[in-house]
């Protein structure tokens, strides 16, 4: 697995072993597309020592399913979220920020003409993404722009009463382009200006799937 890590984001190329990141799609395909099955794709994550929910700074951790309901994550997911877990979880954290009880995860897909526009997933202590289809051509578009990680201009944009205004002015500033390889995975640090370039025309039937999230801690989680 490749890293590449700045303040703001973390990259890590072939996240899964080829394998697995096959069977990860089947299952996005035969299932996360169905609006029946959809919902097991959709969850949340607690960290537990035992029983009890605890945060990242505990020892012997261990990764709970504490989704509502009783609809259980495909397998091809659950490995996913184990190995997220066990990265987040190690010696060196890939980013900075505060201790986390939990992760959310939900699968998205983007066809030609969807994006996403600039905007900061504040609330949250950092998010992810991760790239689920099997190949993906520099045609297509659906890349992940990165903002430059200034904290002066970020907070600007956060307190602005002219979010778009404020928004440009730190994108004048410079940053990342991060493209949707397959079986890469993205971290971004809470608050990252970020936006996702349209998927083109060119790509046809192919669309761009991800699995996203987002770290909480429970004493803090957005409503």
């Amino acid at each position: 697995m490749e890293r590449t890590t700045t303040r703001a984001h973390a990259i890590f190329d072939d996240f899964l072993l080829p394998q697995e990141h096959l069977n990860l799609w089947d299952g996005f395909r035969e299932t996360a597309l169905s609006p029946k099955d959809a919902g097991e794709w959709n969850r949340v994550y607690q960290l537990t020592d035992g029983e009890d929910p605890v945060s990242s700074a505990s020892r012997k951790l261990s990764l709970r399913d504490g989704t509502a309901g009783k609809s259980k994550a495909p397998p091809s997911l659950r490995l996913f979220s184990e190995k997220l877990f066990a990265l987040m979880t190690g010696d060196r954290q890939p980013i900075s920020f505060g201790p986390w009880t939990g992760f959310s995860l939900s699968a998205w897909t983007y066809r030609p003409g969807m994006g996403l526009e600039w905007h900061s997933d504040t609330g949250w202590l950092a998010g992810y993404i991760y790239y689920a289809h099997p190949v993906w051509r520099s045609s297509w578009g659906g890349e992940l722009l990165v903002a430059e990680d200034d904290e002066s201009a970020s907070g600007i944009a956060a307190r602005s009463d002219d979010p778009r205004g404020a928004v440009e002015t730190v994108c004048r500033t410079g940053g990342a382009f991060v493209y949707p390889q397959p079986n890469r995975l993205v971290l971004l640090r809470g608050g990252a200006l970020h936006c996702i370039k349209k998927v083109e025309s060119a790509a046809g039937q192919a669309f761009r799937a991800s699995i996203s999230g987002f770290f909480f801690n429970a004493g803090g989680t957005p409503g």
